[in-house]
């Protein structure tokens, strides 16, 4: 409690001269409240028992008057503590919202959205119920009660010994089942929060649960989720209802006491008629200020759990900051150097193991390899959001460590894979990597990345409403703003994290096409899994299991013939048609498939010929788990991801994220088996099929091709 009050003095600090008027207003209120059932003594014993008019009109001019006067100032108060309450509000959403902008990037990863959404919906709610039940109902109980017990004693003090035994008894019960009713409220909030996040994540995630038809699955985990939170609510609900029936029952008690015990006393002549009836009125008044104090304990236990967490919030600590200044220079390029770099997350397995790469001035460097390799983790650290656990980064020679993150991020535009953009206009959205940028100069970087024409064609062109995180456009269209936005702040590091990945062949063909031509005079950084966008890169940097295997130009790679020759041989051979729509293989790249190999060049002519082509959408189910097997799948385009559902958890895992090249449901060529695990498309995706029944059908004109290859299939099986 005491914490309670020393927090919201703390909130009440920056409003001095509110807080007086508010206090002041207050006073001259509970003063009337306070002292008004005194005026029965006088009124019984001075005016009605003796039958003086004049006493009686001059007790009521006194009662009128400072009754308007309390009354008055009460209603000022309220008006003061609304503004306190509003400003206190915004005071704090304001720090809440500043601290979370400046806390590492890692805070995020590892905390549920709907626990942040929870602190500035719920736990500031909770604040301010507290705030107005203390400095309200609190502060005018206990001023009712202290003044109150000290007229009580005036009156007669073995009736006023009473009745502060029974206040005692009053709050007994819930001082003993406060810290339950703590404990209750902080589980109470935590569940609140994870069905918020079930129902903030199954609102985002609903092309998933319709395209893995999870609908029925959604519902019973929500209905678990709620039966969890029915029964904590239950709990508080009757920890509640505790709360107030014991202060309820103790005051009809003492009421009962007092009663007979004043009645007593009148009859004996001890006090007068006035005097009890003044006593049993001011009382009453005491009573209800002390029953009304019970119910501002669980305002104050409410309290307490969402300031502890708050804290917790407020104790995260800030993104690591330098103080050095990276001072943007006329026709600057910028120099990129890592060195012995190790990185791992949350004292994990090392991300990145020993990463030693430098990327000259206006150099164009692109990072390849498989999924999860480090690449895109290279880039993060690249631009400040982690530092290294081990070694460093410089940027023109300056460590990353001892940078002002803000000047270097001020010099770098960035193309994430996931873009998000805001509420608000198409131009705001653009404008925020420029915010003073000219209408003109927006149309210019649209047009670059070729969004232009779309935007133009809309109804509000520019001024086009951007609603639920973009989701009124199609992922290219988001990806073309993104491209503009990085494009429009014309950055010294231009870092491009998968840019292409939501657009079709022809419009990747233009926008690397205006990359190149970006590229001129600055220091560019691509990530990409397509190895035919960056056959002219500078340099080119291989990761695998978070080590960097290889770098050098595309031309010495491939004579090297290491691993990038293996992912460049995966992904050569497969051709897709400008439209998205047409993909063929060519008997070559077939060859390499292991069930084919050195396989009759005449025959894999045929077999090439065999293949189909599918598209699917992003967030399409390609494969559900279960259904049965018949056909085999190469990625001509896109990427996709492998997942599977354990037995008796509803939390899928994922297995693995194919892309270009990368090829599954090989099994399905032996045998009609079920498919062991769900593939869903993350991007648009132009797949090449081949059904199990085509394929035995021209091989059984090969009996001995068709032995080899289903023997090859039934190694990879076992």
């Amino acid at each position: 409690m005491i914490m309670v009050l020393r927090n919201l003095a703390s909130y009440l600090r920056p409003y001095k001269l509110l807080s007086f008027l508010f206090f002041a207003g207050l006073f001259l209120d509970l003063a009337f409240v306070s002292l008004a059932p005194l005026s029965f003594k006088f009124m019984v014993d001075n005016a009605i028992i003796p039958h003086d008019f004049g006493q009686f009109y001059l007790i009521l001019s006194i009662l009128g008057i400072a009754g308007l006067i309390g009354f008055s100032s009460g209603i000022i108060s309220d008006y003061i503590l609304s503004k306190l309450s509003a400003r206190v509000q915004r005071d704090l959403r304001s720090g809440l919202f500043a601290h979370l902008q400046h806390v590492n990037i890692a805070f995020f990863q590892r905390t549920r959205a709907s626990d942040l959404l929870s602190y500035l919906s719920g736990d500031l709610s909770a604040i301010d119920r507290a705030m107005t039940v203390i400095l309200t109902t609190g502060i005018q109980s206990v001023s009712v009660v202290i003044i109150s017990a000290g007229v009580l004693f005036t009156l007669e003090w073995s009736m006023a010994v009473l009745v502060l035994i029974g206040a005692v008894l009053i709050f007994t019960g819930p001082y003993l089942l406060g810290g339950r009713a703590q404990a209750i409220n902080a589980q109470y909030k935590d569940q609140m929060s994870l069905m918020t996040g079930d129902v903030q994540e199954n609102i985002k995630a609903q092309r998933v649960i319709k395209g893995f038809h999870l609908q029925q699955l959604m519902i019973d985990k929500f209905h678990t989720r709620l039966q969890s939170l029915f029964v904590i609510d239950y709990k508080k609900n009757v920890i509640n209802s505790s709360l107030e029936r014991i202060p309820m029952i103790s005051l009809l008690l003492i009421n009962f006491t007092i009663i007979g015990f004043g009645s007593y006393l009148a009859l004996q002549g001890q006090i007068t008629v006035g005097a009890l009836v003044a006593f049993f009125t001011m009382y009453t008044s005491m009573g209800n200020s002390v029953f009304n104090l019970t119910f501002a304990i669980p305002a104050f236990t409410d309290a307490k759990v969402s300031m502890d967490r708050i804290q917790q919030l407020l104790v995260e600590l800030p993104e690591a900051n330098g103080t050095v200044q990276l001072q943007p220079l006329p026709n600057q390029q910028l120099d990129i150097e890592a060195r012995e770099l190790t990185f791992r997350y949350a004292e994990k397995q090392d991300v990145l193991k020993d990463i030693n790469l430098h990327i000259p001035p206006g150099t164009t460097a692109a990072f390849v390899g498989s999924s999860g390799s480090g690449k895109s983790t290279m880039v993060q650290l690249i631009l400040g959001f982690y530092a290294p656990n081990e070694g460093h980064i410089r940027i023109n020679g300056i460590s990353l460590q001892e940078m002002d993150k803000g000047s270097l991020r001020e010099q770098i535009g960035i193309v994430f894979q996931d873009n998000f953009l805001f509420r608000g206009t198409i131009m705001d959205n653009l404008r925020l990597s420029k915010p003073h940028a000219t209408r003109e100069e927006v149309i210019q970087a649209a047009a670059k990345a070729e969004i232009d024409g779309f935007i133009q064609s809309l109804p509000d062109g520019y001024e086009t409403e951007v609603l639920d995180e973009g989701g009124n456009f199609s992922g290219g269209q988001r990806q073309r703003i993104a491209i503009a936005r990085a494009i429009l702040r014309d950055p010294q590091i231009l870092l491009l994290d998968e840019a292409t990945s939501a657009l079709d062949p022809i419009s990747e063909a233009s926008i690397n096409e205006t990359f190149r031509r970006l590229a001129h005079n600055r220091t560019v950084v691509t990530v990409t899994h397509r190895l035919s966008a960056i056959t002219d890169a500078d340099q080119i940097f291989v990761f695998d299991q978070g080590k960097l295997i290889e770098s050098g130009t595309h031309r010495e790679m491939l004579a090297a013939e290491g691993y990038y020759k293996e992912l460049w041989d995966k992904q050569n051979g497969l051709s897709v048609s400008p439209s998205g729509e047409e993909a063929e293989i060519d008997e070559n790249r077939l060859a390499r498939l292991p069930f084919f190999r050195d396989m009759n060049i005449d025959v894999l002519r045929e077999i090439k010929d065999l293949f189909n082509t599918e598209t699917f959408s992003a967030g399409q189910a390609v494969i559900h788990e279960g259904e049965a097997g018949n056909k085999f799948y190469i990625i001509a385009r896109g990427k996709v991801e492998i997942s599977k559902r354990p037995v008796g958890d509803a939390e899928r895992i994922r297995l693995a994220i194919l892309a270009d090249g990368d090829h599954f449901g090989e099994i399905a060529l032996l045998e009609n088996v079920p498919r062991t695990a769900d593939v869903s498309a993350l991007t648009e995706c132009t797949f090449l099929t081949l059904q199990r029944k085509v394929l035995h059908y021209v091989l059984s004109q090969y009996p001995e091709l068709d032995a080899r290859v289903r023997e090859k299939l039934k190694e990879r099986y076992n």
